[in-house]
């Protein structure tokens, strides 16, 4: 009876190990998948994304949030609205909008307040002498 039990939890363990190696597998064409990262660790991989983005220069990132935008305005006239998607940590209490711009110029962005996963080429460029970090040639992703 111990010989079948050590039997089944060797099978077990092997099935086990076997099912979790292709897990760690990133999407065809995706360098950063954060859409399937735990909250504690996409906490973490977008602080170091958005402090030391243009080490993610041209790299597609994959992301799943809450569809936000955020209108620009310079001395208090309209200039355009920026589309994000809003990345919750774990605790639900640290959040980071990632901007993004669409490959189809004429498509509809998301409704906001919609959960969406988003996946684009990430991109270094300057708003009004800051740094800031969008994903170019975005889709929103079924």
């Amino acid at each position: 009876m111990k010989k079948s039990k050590k039997i089944i939890a060797l099978i077990f363990a092997v099935v086990l190990a076997l099912s979790a190696c292709g897990s760690d597998q990133l999407p065809e064409g995706v360098d950063v998948d954060l859409s399937r990262m735990s909250g504690t660790v996409v906490y973490g991989k977008v602080y170091d994304m958005v402090t030391n983005g243009k080490n993610y220069q041209d790299q597609i990132v994959r992301m799943h949030g809450t569809m936000s935008s955020i209108d620009v305005k310079d001395k208090g006239k309209y200039v355009e609205t920026l589309y994000s998607c809003v990345i919750f940590d774990a605790a639900g209490c640290c959040s980071q909008g990632i901007e993004f711009v669409l490959a189809d110029q004429n498509a509809e962005y998301p409704p906001l307040g919609k959960e969406i996963t988003v996946e684009g080429r990430w991109d270094w460029y300057q708003l009004y002498g800051i740094d800031r970090y969008r994903l170019l040639d975005a889709v929103v992703l079924k």
